[in-house]
């Protein structure tokens, strides 16, 4: 089968422009380069939010730390003023102590939790 004479030539005429095979593949480059570095503007965009995202997570797990170390030796002495001078002094500082490890553990678990979720180890 024969191809006509007007179909055999290297260039297609579109409206006005006419396209080349050579200028197609400039298109088709140009627009594969577009590609990779929009994926490398994205790719960088979800690594400084990962790293936004741990760094706020390890300020929760420095704060849940802080409170249950210092749990008993700051909040010991609220013990003796919080509650009725009845109580023993072990019991009061018992209260106070364990109040304060659960809020710290708590805080200590948030934000480990939200490290690991979004990409710590």
């Amino acid at each position: 089968m024969a191809v006509p004479a007007r179909l055999r030539s290297d260039s297609v005429h579109l409206g006005v422009q006419s396209l080349t095979i050579e200028h197609a593949i400039d298109h088709l480059v140009g627009a594969a380069q577009g590609v990779v570095e929009n994926q490398l503007e994205l790719a960088k965009i979800e690594v400084e939010l990962t790293v936004t995202r741990v760094i706020r997570g390890a300020a929760f797990m420095a704060v849940g730390v802080f409170l249950v170390a210092l749990a008993t030796a700051i909040l010991a002495v609220a013990a003796y003023a919080a509650f009725p001078a009845t109580w023993p002094p072990e019991q009061r500082l018992a209260i106070i102590a364990a109040v304060c490890a659960v809020l710290g553990a708590g805080l200590a678990a948030f934000g480990g939790r939200r490290m690991r979720r979004h990409g710590g180890n």
